[in-house]
């Protein structure tokens, strides 16, 4: 094996792979918790970029599946769940996007309509084709032995009948009138698919008269081919017809070139679901900000698709995120099983039980990121008062050559105690800063952490260390295309920095934290350029980075850690109702991924619900804020959050230049802690 070449270079190889090598990299973890995607009924199967949908219904395919039965590999799906012929069509791949570029002259009435029309029979033919693959492809692979175990009879001459009277079905409108055969089928499919292509690359001067004369209705023609297979025998009646239609959200992006078209494509799509045929399932792979309430318009008709009526929905994201109960997290085993199938993909062997803790390690203890910081100069982890009194400064200044992290939680400690009566005695360990006597003040060190070391990295003018298996799985936010970009990183920066690739064994090598820290704030930095990839993608950035500068700032300068959880900000519901504008904008922003958020009880008297926001983890190295969300955020007001939006977004500030807030800033002054020699005795 090569080890100068990087197990993660290629961060979308699931999807450029044949399916013999796609089985080796593929993970099952996602299969139960995606459990409807393989049972009857439609299915929207959505996420941010980069959570797993095309993994997912790659299983669907034929293809994949002839793949796992040649390498005698078991299917990863339960044997009740397997009885099913999966077709479809990928919007990308297909170009069926190619309907942007080239207008259709179709005069000035219904115009969208007939649009639609012909985006709807492109569709069609595409997949209908495709279903005839499927088939004739079980068929053939491994002497039929898939074919025979669906109970599937495909002989030459039952096909060619089945698809004579497949044509002549009226949902074609006479396009396919005459054909006698299955590879006449299939040839007037491909015919009518290449004639679009042709027509939207100016090939044709025009589509041809045939064409515009036969345009059929969505899913019509599918759901009659479904019908003839089934009633030739080719299809057993008890094997299901997946049809998915991925990358839905391409539709959006077309859209957005032909405005008063506005949702049109996807109108046409949402049709198909609403038939709720009992041949076909539908599998719809979309990225969540193309399938909102506001997009499930059914073309020709006033009604919307229902969820758990016309679809039920796969939320991808809400999945993969960890909740407050860690314990049923399951990123970190996905994320385990896909970093350790890269590795062996790439020649690497691999039997530990955990490959990941192996090679990243469990990051330094809080204690030692401190110390490592502060390096020969501990002294500057904290900030005394003149004022104080002397006992107290000599114990900080003392505390701090030892054990930086516990003489800033101390100092802080002290400041917030600023109001209250001191006691004589100087604190004996176990500091009350460290958990106390009986451990009552835990959580209070616990919610500090983060920040204090934030602070102490800032005052010691070093940057923060974000290393570990921790570290990276918190970073990557439940998001395997974020952790697979973390990782490529670390091993690119391992690769330039590191003789250890010289060896000529496959053993794992052990990154230390140093490298994973650099190849961690590279792929921070690489995730907030990428948002300005999407559409509007460049104000999005604009108020991460308005955000993320407004967040340090604040957190950096309580010194008394009094607003630790102060990395997010939440707002009202009933405030959030009342401006659309931007509600509209912090909904775009978590659907591009580059916000999180989260419903949550509020602490004020009045228990309003409210909803709380966070810069993307990924982003945290990148803006020196903790990612680690343990308090409660900066409780802004809707002013506060339409300001920093129009300051970011409108008027281009990247920086803020003042409190916005609704909680009044506490000042370096103000949270001084002054003993006087009164309140020592």
């Amino acid at each position: 094996m090569d080890r100068r070449v990087n197990p993660f270079s290629e961060l979308y190889l699931t999807e450029t792979i044949p399916s013999s090598q796609f089985i080796r990299i593929f993970s099952p973890t996602l299969v139960n918790s995606a459990e409807a995607l393989f049972l009857p009924g439609n299915v929207v199967l959505q996420g941010v970029q980069g959570s797993g949908k095309t993994m997912l219904l790659e299983l669907l395919s034929p293809d994949l599946r002839i793949a796992y039965a040649e390498a005698n590999e078991s299917f990863p799906l339960k044997r009740g769940h397997s009885r099913f012929i999966g077709c479809g069509v990928n919007l990308t791949r297909s170009r069926a996007v190619d309907f942007g570029q080239r207008p259709i002259n179709l005069g000035s009435v219904g115009e969208t309509e007939q649009l639609a029309l012909y985006f709807g029979d492109f569709v069609n033919y595409l997949i209908v084709a495709d279903l005839l693959r499927s088939v004739r492809l079980y068929s053939k692979a491994l002497d039929g032995q898939i074919a025979t175990e669906l109970g599937m009879a495909v002989e030459e001459n039952r096909m060619d009948s089945a698809s004579e009277q497949i044509a002549a079905s009226g949902s074609w409108f006479g396009y396919t009138a005459g054909v006698r055969s299955a590879s006449e089928l299939e040839h007037r499919l491909a015919e009518r698919i290449q004639t679009y292509r042709a027509f939207f690359n100016f090939n044709l001067a025009e589509l041809p008269r045939d064409l515009q004369n036969s345009k059929t209705a969505i899913g019509a023609p599918i759901a009659d081919a479904v019908k003839v297979l089934k009633k030739r025998g080719i299809i057993p009646e008890d094997v299901h017809i997946f049809v998915q239609i991925d990358q839905y959200e391409e539709l959006s992006k077309l859209e957005g070139k032909q405005s008063r078209r506005a949702a049109v494509y996807r109108s046409i799509i949402n049709k198909a679901l609403a038939s709720r045929d009992p041949h076909i399932s539908y599998r719809i792979g979309t990225r969540t900000y193309a399938f909102r309430e506001e997009n499930l318009e059914v073309f020709g008709t006033t009604a919307r698709l229902e969820r758990d009526r016309n679809y039920k929905l796969i939320d991808l994201d809400k999945i993969l995120r960890r909740k407050e109960n860690a314990s049923t997290w399951i990123f970190p085993k996905f994320a385990e099983d896909v970093f350790v199938k890269r590795l062996r993909f790439a020649g690497y062997s691999t039997n530990e039980s955990s490959v990941l803790e192996r090679v990243f390690g469990n990051g330094l203890s809080a204690e030692d990121r401190a110390r490592t910081y502060c390096g020969k100069s501990p002294d500057r982890a904290i900030r005394i008062d003149e004022n104080w009194p002397e006992g107290w400064k000599q114990f900080l200044k003392t505390l701090v050559t030892t054990n930086p992290l516990s003489a800033r939680l101390a100092e802080a400690w002290a400041r917030q105690k600023r109001n209250q009566k001191v006691v004589d005695d100087m604190p004996t360990e176990p500091y009350p800063w460290e958990g106390g006597k009986s451990g009552e003040k835990q959580y209070w060190r616990k919610e500090r952490v983060q920040t204090a070391l934030m602070q102490i990295a800032g005052r010691c003018a070093q940057r923060i260390i974000w290393a570990g298996r921790d570290d990276i799985l918190g970073l990557s936010g439940g998001n395997i295309l974020v952790f697979l970009s973390i990782c490529q990183h670390i091993w690119g920066a391992w690769l330039r920095t590191s003789d250890d690739h010289k060896r000529d064994d496959n053993v794992p090598p052990e990154i230390s934290d140093a490298i994973q820290a650099i190849g961690i704030h590279e792929a921070s930095t690489h995730a907030f350029e990428k948002l300005r990839e999407e559409p509007e993608g460049d104000k999005r950035q604009r108020f991460a980075s308005y955000l993320g500068n407004l967040l340090e700032k604040r957190l950096f300068e309580d010194t008394a850690l009094s607003y630790p959880g102060h990395n997010g900000f939440s707002l009202t519901m009933e405030e959030l109702e009342l401006d659309k504008s931007v509600r509209d904008f912090l909904n775009d922003a978590v659907d591009y991924g580059a916000l999180f958020d989260a419903l949550h009880t509020t602490k004020e008297k009045n228990r309003k619900p409210r909803k709380k926001w966070y810069l993307n983890p990924v982003l945290s190295p990148h803006f020196k804020i903790p990612h680690i969300h343990t308090k409660e955020p900066l409780y802004a007001s809707l002013t506060d959050v339409r300001g920093w939006i129009d300051s970011a977004v409108h008027k281009g500030l990247t920086f803020p230049d003042g409190q916005t807030s609704k909680q009044p800033s506490t000042s370096h002054a103000q949270q001084s802690l002054v003993f006087s020699e009164n309140e020592r005795s």
